[in-house]
């Protein structure tokens, strides 16, 4: 199972990333920032998680690398625009042709902004329990989806 979520957020990051320079060339740092912009803070890419991400969008062609100033700037390519456009494309697909799983991840994206707006008032304990919570209607939805094999 972490297998595929680990390949999933990779998916997802490359995305991220593709869509951050789909507008303009940036710096590592500057394509963290954008994609926490465009989470609210709710989610920050760590250096670790977005290097060899970018490492990979360069081996594949979809981005080069310019240095100034001896730093680095990302720039996507011709084939990363046609592969973020896909990508794009497939996403709206999956979200436009199915409306229940749209709303799941809707219901998720909206429990991920209820625990942000409250993290200032929230204890450990706090936090705690709401992990349990969490754990525990992951477990109940891999169950089920476990019993559909």
């Amino acid at each position: 199972m972490k297998m595929n979520l680990e390949r999933l957020r990779k998916g997802t990051l490359k995305l991220l990333i593709l869509e951050a320079l789909n507008d303009n060339p940036m710096h590592a740092y500057e394509i963290i920032k954008s994609i926490e912009k465009k989470f609210h803070g709710i989610y920050k890419p760590r250096p670790g998680s977005l290097y060899p991400v970018l490492k990979q969008l360069i081996e594949s062609g979809m981005i080069t690398v310019e240095e100034k100033d001896d730093k680095k700037i990302y720039i996507i390519t011709d084939k990363g625009k046609e592969a973020f456009n896909k990508m794009k494309t497939e996403m709206k697909n999956v979200f436009t042709k199915n409306n229940q799983y749209r709303k799941l991840v809707n219901q998720l994206f909206e429990i991920g902004l209820i625990i942000y707006n409250f993290r200032d008032k929230l204890s450990e304990e706090d936090y705690e329990k709401i992990n349990n919570i969490i754990n525990g209607c992951k477990n109940e939805i891999e169950d089920l989806l476990n019993k559909l094999k």
